[in-house]
C-alpha cells in the first residue's frame, strides 16, 4: 500500500489491484498508518534510492511505536507516583515489548500505532489534577486510534465512558478536564476524517474503517459531552447524570441511522465454508482457549500477565490506593481478557493495560507500603508474574508443546525462491495459500487471488473451492477467477489442510502426483512447484 502511494496512487484510493478477483480489493487499512512510512522513505530515497529507503522506515517505524508506548507508560507511572514505579514500569514494558513480533523490525500494522495511542491516552488520563494540556491530549490520541482502525473502538468507548461517569460523580472539579477531553476529541475525530477520507466517500457507512458513522456518532459524543460538562457540572450529581445518558441517546441514535448495519459482527458476513476453511484457522482470530490442546505455554502467555495485572488492580482498589486509576485499569483489563477469549489477538492490549498496576504494586511492595503481611522481597514475585515469557515457560514445562496445527510457516518451503521463480515469469494472477499473499505482492509483479483480508471475501472463497473441488469443476472455476499459474508446495500447512479436507481435491490431487492436463509444470522451486493454466 506504501509502494503504491509512492508510485502516484492518489492518497484517497485505498484500493490493492493486485489483490483479489479482476479489480482487486479496497482496503481497510488508514492512511495514517502510511504516512510516516512514506515521508521516512520520500526524505531517505534522494540519498539512498526508493528501496533501500523503504526497508529503513519499515525497520524503524515499529521501533518509533514503541516510543508511544514508553511514553505513555512514563507518563501514568510518574501520575501514579511512589517511588519506584516509573522504573518497575520500564522493566516489565521492556519484558513485553522487547520481543513482541508487533513492535519488531518490519511489522508496519496498524496495531502497534493503536497500542501507542491508546497508552499515551492513558498516561495522559491518569495525570493528578485533570490538567487542561493532558486532558485534550488525551481526547486527542484516543481519536486517532479510533480513526486508524475499528479493533480499538470498544476499547474507547469504555475510556470515555469512564472519563464521562468520573466528571458525572466528582461534578465541578472534574469539569475542565472533562470539556477538553471531548472538545478535543471532537476536533481530531473530525481531523482525521478530512485527512483520510475522500469527499465522494464522506456519506459511506464502513463499518470496519473510519467512516460517516464514526465520524458522527463521536463528534457527536464527543461535542455534547464538552456541553454537558460546561453546563452542568455545578448542578446535583442526578442531573449530571441524566445529561450523560442524553449524550448517550444522541450517539446511539446517530448509530442507528447512519450505520444500523454495525452493529453487527463484519465477519459474520463471510460464507460458512469461508468462516470454516479460512477464518477459523487464522491464529489470531481463534479464541485464546482453543491453544489448550496441546498449546498450554501460549495459553499462560497470553491471559497469565493480564490477570495478574487485573488481580493487582483489585488489591490496590481495596487499599484505596489511586481508586480513580485502578477503577479504569480494571474496566480495561476486564474487557481485554474477555476480548482475547472470543479472538487472541487481543492479548497484548491486556498485557499492556497491566503494565501499570503491576508497577505500581511491585513499588509499593518494595517501598513496604503494601501492608505487614507482605515482605519487601516479595516485589520480586510480582516482577515475576509480570513476565509472559516466564508464564510460557512455566506452560511448556507443564504441557510440552505441539507443532502449531494452523498457518504456521513450514521450513520445508522456500518462499524467496518462489518469489524468484514467479519473477521470471509472464505477469499474472497467483493461486498460493493465503500467507503467501504479502510476499508475492511484495516481492514480484503479480497479482494474487486471496490472502489474510477479510476485505476480499470473494477472492478468499474462489480460492477455497478451487482448492478443495474435483479437478474439472476447479478448472472452471480458476477460468472465471481469470488465474494464471498455482502455486503449489506438498510441505505447506495449507496445502496438507486443504488435501486432507477434500482427499479427491485439486490440491490432494497435485500433491500425489496426479496433474490435470490442463495445468502445465511452468517452474519448481525446491519443494514447490508453479504449475500453469493453460488457456481454454
Amino acid at each position: 500500500q506504501v509502494r503504491d502511494l509512492l508510485d502516484g496512487q492518489g492518497w484517497f484510493d485505498l484500493r490493492q489491484s493486485r489483490l483479489g478477483p479482476e479489480g482487486g480489493t479496497l482496503m481497510h487499512w488508514s492512511r495514517l498508518v502510511d504516512l510516516p512510512l512514506a515521508a521516512i522513505t520520500k526524505a531517505l530515497e534522494p540519498f539512498i534510492g526508493r528501496e533501500a529507503a523503504l526497508r529503513f522506515a519499515i525497520t524503524v517505524w515499529p521501533l518509533m511505536s514503541v516510543v508511544l508506548v514508553s511514553s505513555g507508560l512514563v507518563i501514568g507511572a510518574r501520575a501514579l507516583a511512589g517511588r519506584g514505579v516509573v522504573l518497575f514500569a520500564a522493566i516489565i514494558g521492556f519484558a513485553i515489548l522487547y520481543r513482541h513480533f508487533r513492535f519488531l523490525p518490519g511489522a508496519i500494522d496498524h496495531h502497534n500505532l493503536q497500542l501507542g495511542m491508546l497508552m499515551l491516552c492513558i498516561g495522559t488520563l491518569l495525570v493528578r489534577g485533570e490538567r487542561a494540556v493532558p486532558m485534550l491530549l488525551a481526547g486527542a490520541v484516543l481519536a486517532v486510534a479510533v480513526a486508524i482502525g475499528v479493533e480499538v473502538h470498544l476499547f474507547a468507548a469504555a475510556i470515555a465512558a469512564f472519563v464521562a461517569v468520573d466528571w458525572a460523580v466528582r461534578g465541578a472539579p472534574a469539569r475542565s478536564g472533562a470539556v477538553v477531553f471531548g472538545a478535543g476529541f471532537a476536533a481530531a475525530l473530525a481531523a482525521t476524517f478530512l485527512a483520510t477520507v475522500g469527499p465522494l466517500d464522506y456519506w459511506t457507512a464502513r463499518c470496519d474503517a473510519h467512516s460517516s458513522v464514526t465520524l458522527l456518532a463521536g463528534m457527536a459524543g464527543g461535542i455534547a459531552f464538552a456541553l454537558a460538562a460546561q453546563l452542568a457540572s455545578g448542578k446535583s450529581r442526578l442531573v449530571r447524570f441524566a445529561a450523560l445518558a442524553n449524550v448517550g441517546a444522541v450517539c446511539a441514535v446517530i448509530v442507528l441511522l447512519a450505520g444500523p448495519q454495525c452493529l453487527a459482527n463484519p465477519l459474520d458476513a463471510l460464507s460458512p465454508d469461508v468462516r470454516a476453511l479460512w477464518l477459523a484457522r487464522v491464529d489470531e482470530a481463534r479464541p485464546t482457549l482453543a491453544f489448550l490442546e496441546g498449546r498450554l505455554d501460549e495459553v499462560l502467555f497470553r491471559l497469565a500477565m493480564p490477570l495478574a495485572g487485573l488481580a493487582a488492580a483489585i488489591f490496590l482498589l481495596v487499599r484505596r490506593d489511586g481508586p480513580r486509576a485502578q477503577a479504569l485499569f480494571i474496566l480495561l483489563l476486564t474487557m481485554s481478557i474477555l476480548f482475547a477469549l472470543y479472538q487472541t489477538r487481543f492479548y497484548v492490549f491486556g498485557q499492556m493495560f497491566a503494565v501499570l498496576p503491576l508497577a505500581q504494586l511491585a513499588a509499593r511492595v518494595q517501598a513496604g507500603e503494601a501492608g505487614p503481611r507482605f515482605p519487601r522481597l516479595a516485589y520480586l514475585l510480582v516482577l515475576l508474574v509480570s513476565v509472559p515469557a516466564l508464564w510460557a515457560a512455566a506452560g511448556a514445562a507443564i504441557q510440552p508443546a505441539k507443532p502449531p496445527p494452523v498457518l504456521a510457516a513450514d521450513a520445508g518451503c522456500d518462499p524467496v525462491a518462489v518469489h524468484a521463480a514467479l519473477n521470471a515469469l509472464p505477469e499474472g494472477r497467483v493461486l498460493a495459500p493465503a500467507s503467501d499473499a504479502p510476499g508475492i505482492l511484495l516481492d514480484t509483479r503479480h497479482a494474487v487471488l486471496h490472502g489474510h483480508y477479510h476485505r476480499n471475501p470473494r477472492g478468499i472463497e474462489a480460492a477455497l473451492a478451487i482448492f478443495t473441488s474435483a479437478p474439472e469443476a476447479a478448472r472452471a472455476r480458476l477460468a472465471a477467477s481469470k488465474v494464471d499459474y498455482i502455486v503449489v508446495c506438498p510441505t505447506d500447512t495449507d496445502m496438507r489442510f486443504f488435501a486432507d479436507h477434500a482427499p479427491r481435491g485439486l490440491v490432494a490431487r497435485l500433491i500425489a502426483g496426479e496433474v490435470p492436463g490442463w495445468l502445465e509444470p511452468a517452474l519448481v522451486a525446491g519443494p514447490a512447484t508453479i504449475y500453469r493454466v493453460k488457456a481454454g
